[in-house]
Formats: structure tokens, sequence, C-alpha cells
């Protein structure tokens, strides 16, 4: 039998540092209204859902068959809206651009 004398090769994904709480929370603040409305009716259907699992539960049917559904529709609702500015930095974007230049923060 042949053995191959090749060096396997593994991908590593490449350790960025975590945002802490208060960038976080500052990230949240330079979002517009309109992104901050989406990021808390993102929020509202987990606890939807959290309360549709608790009915489950807790042997109440009728809240599943509401709060589940109606959880999964407000977290689908459009989530992308186009704003040129940076989401932790608040600096300018071009069109279409990804990450900003300045911090490297990605926009979602």
């Amino acid at each position: 039998m042949a053995q191959s004398t090749g060096a396997t090769v593994v991908a590593r994904k490449a350790k960025k540092p975590r945002l802490t709480f208060k960038q976080e929370i500052q990230t949240i603040q330079n979002l517009p209204r309109l992104q901050r409305l989406i990021v808390a009716l993102k929020v509202g259907g987990v606890l939807l859902v959290a309360i549709g699992l608790e009915g489950i539960v807790s042997g109440n049917y009728l809240w599943p068959i509401v709060f589940i559904p109606l959880g999964v529709f407000v977290s689908m609702l459009p989530i992308k809206v186009r704003i040129d500015r940076c989401l932790a930095c608040a600096a300018p974007l071009g069109p279409h651009q990804a990450i900003c230049p300045i911090c490297g923060a990605p926009q979602a």
C-alpha cells in the first residue's frame, strides 16, 4: 500500500475580539430608530415563542396556538434597512460596503 507523505492542512477560524456589554449597548444606541424597532421586534418574537412554549409545559394549549406563530411572524418581519453609517462607530460607508474601513465592524 502506498502512503501519502503530504501534510494535512487544518483551517481555523480567525479569533476576533468580542464586543463587551458596553460596546453592544453603544452599538444599539447608535442605531437609527427604525433599526431599534427591528431589534425590539426580534427580542419580542423570542419572548412570544417562549410564552408559547410555557403554554405547552403548563398545559394551557391555547397559548402555543396563539403565541408561537405570532412570535415566528414578528421575528420574520423584514429586517434589512439600508443606512449609510457604520453601526458601531457611525462612520460613513460607501454603497454595498459590508465592513467598516475605520473600525472593521461587520454591518448587519
